[in-house]
């Protein structure tokens, strides 16, 4: 062959590696996510070179992680599974897969047009007969407590543990665990939680970390709070495809100028959320304070604080409050399941690592567990209100931590208008302990619960000083 036609066929077979190059892109870019692991694409990474393939295989799994599907793993077994079927009838094979790609291509355009009818038909009535429903039954992320596709609300009493109890279920549902003996693991998903409460690098991240969870699957919010009715939030979870939606408290997504005992500002957020969740087989879980007990209010559910279409809006409520017998242990209680049966009440304790442990099941109500115990009291058997207050802001100072140092608190004592006399009151009712590290007149206090352990606490003391001190 003379260089002429070399060059000749040269230039023809890469103006088909090119044209099957740009076809693949287009494939990969546009197709449906069942289409990415499809004989039609192995047909397609087959006709390349062998030095473009690896290439190709990149590409692939890229394409298959920005979509945030679980089959990166399976790009090889998938390759060497069709390239062995090639092997046998390859002409068979590329029939086959043109055939498998026009077919997936007339559903997707039928699916388009089926939604667009959709669409032109909004505005007209749109009701059927109850037998053109088909039954489902409730699908559940964490059975009976979380069902998918739903909004569901964890509320409780100051110190009940709910954040880190919320940050447990996101560790586990990351990695994957079980979270009862006798259920089955189920595969690792994408949680996002958003809070306005806690610092992500001091508090969230090495809280998570403790608990076990795949931080490149949890996800925290990094500046400005989003609203529960946020079109970018919507189009965020679109793309992250969560199976677990965190709102940690709910006051601080509501939006502004949305006040949360008005039904008529919160309603329509709530329904844009339930929609969402539903859109997306997502679990959505909103994080609830509870408002102090008054007159002819005891109910744990009436005591969650806003409008009563929060309560009305969630299929699942669960309540965490304390054993009245035993305040150092906490208890979650199912309050409410509009699926079915509400699942058992379950002990658990926080560990000085931040951790949760279970200790088991136990027959203790949700109001039971409200019932505030062992809290100084006035003449009429309730907490002062200075004295609640004080506790409240001591709490938030505790946060996940759980130790602070008393001058913080003396500083907190003077932009709150809470006398110190109160916040040592405050302290005794918590159970707090205190630590002294230093001599005079360098001395330093630190109050902390008395689950931690003193060495822990002069650990993380230590911890952080030195931290201070590499930073300056």
């Amino acid at each position: 062959m003379d260089a002429n036609k070399y060059r000749t066929a040269y230039d023809k077979a890469q103006a088909v590696q090119h044209e099957v190059w740009t076809e693949l892109c287009q494939h990969l870019e546009h197709a449906p996510d069942a289409q990415l692991l499809s004989d039609y694409t192995a047909t397609l990474v087959y006709t390349l070179d062998k030095d473009r393939r690896e290439e190709a295989l990149r590409l692939l799994r890229g394409q298959l992680y920005s979509r945030q599907l679980r089959d990166t793993g399976r790009v090889e077994s998938w390759f060497t599974d069709c390239g062995a079927r090639m092997g046998q009838d390859i002409e068979g094979f590329v029939a086959n897969a043109r055939q498998q790609y026009v077919q997936a291509g007339l559903a997707e355009e039928q699916r388009a047009e089926t939604e667009a009818k959709q669409k032109a038909g909004r505005g007209r009535f749109r009701i059927r007969p109850a037998s053109a429903f088909a039954p489902e039954r409730a699908a559940y992320l964490v059975q009976p407590y979380l069902p998918r596709g739903m909004v569901s609300i964890l509320g409780g009493v100051s110190a009940a543990g709910k954040t880190s109890l919320a940050l447990d279920v996101c560790a586990r549902l990351t990695r994957g665990a079980a979270f009862a003996p006798d259920t089955p693991p189920q595969p690792p998903a994408t949680v996002l939680y958003l809070t306005a409460e806690n610092d992500p690098n001091k508090v969230l991240r090495p809280r998570a970390e403790a608990m076990g969870a795949d931080l490149d699957r949890l996800y925290f919010q990094d500046g400005a709070s989003y609203s529960m009715g946020d079109e970018e939030l919507a189009a965020l979870c679109r793309v992250y495809r969560p199976a677990l939606l965190v709102f940690d408290p709910i006051q601080s997504y509501l939006g502004q100028g949305v006040q949360m005992n008005r039904a008529e500002q919160v309603r329509p957020l709530l329904d844009h959320l339930g929609a969402l969740a539903k859109e997306l087989d997502m679990a959505v879980l909103l994080i609830s304070h509870m408002s102090k007990p008054g007159p002819g209010v005891c109910s744990a559910l009436d005591r969650l604080l806003g409008s009563s279409d929060f309560r009305n809006a969630a299929r699942s409520i669960l309540i965490a409050g304390r054993d009245p017998e035993h305040p150092e242990v906490r208890v979650v209680a199912h309050a409410k399941n509009s699926l079915g049966q509400p699942g058992e009440s379950q002990r658990y304790r926080i560990c000085p690592q931040g951790t949760v442990a279970y200790d088991g099941p136990c027959t203790l109500t949700a109001d039971a567990i409200i019932r505030e115990a062992g809290t100084p009291a006035t003449g009429n058997g309730r907490p002062s209100a200075a004295l609640a207050n004080a506790i409240e802001a001591l709490e938030k100072q505790l946060s996940f931590v759980g130790w602070v140092e008393a001058g913080e608190v003396y500083r907190l004592c003077a932009e709150r208008d809470i006398s110190i006399p109160t916040m040592r009151r405050a302290r005794v009712a918590l159970g707090l302990k205190v630590l002294r590290v230093g001599m005079q007149p360098n001395q330093k206090n630190y109050w902390y619960r008395p689950e931690l352990t003193e060495s822990t606490v002069c650990a993380e003391v230590k911890n952080l000083n030195q931290q201070l001190k590499l930073s300056g």
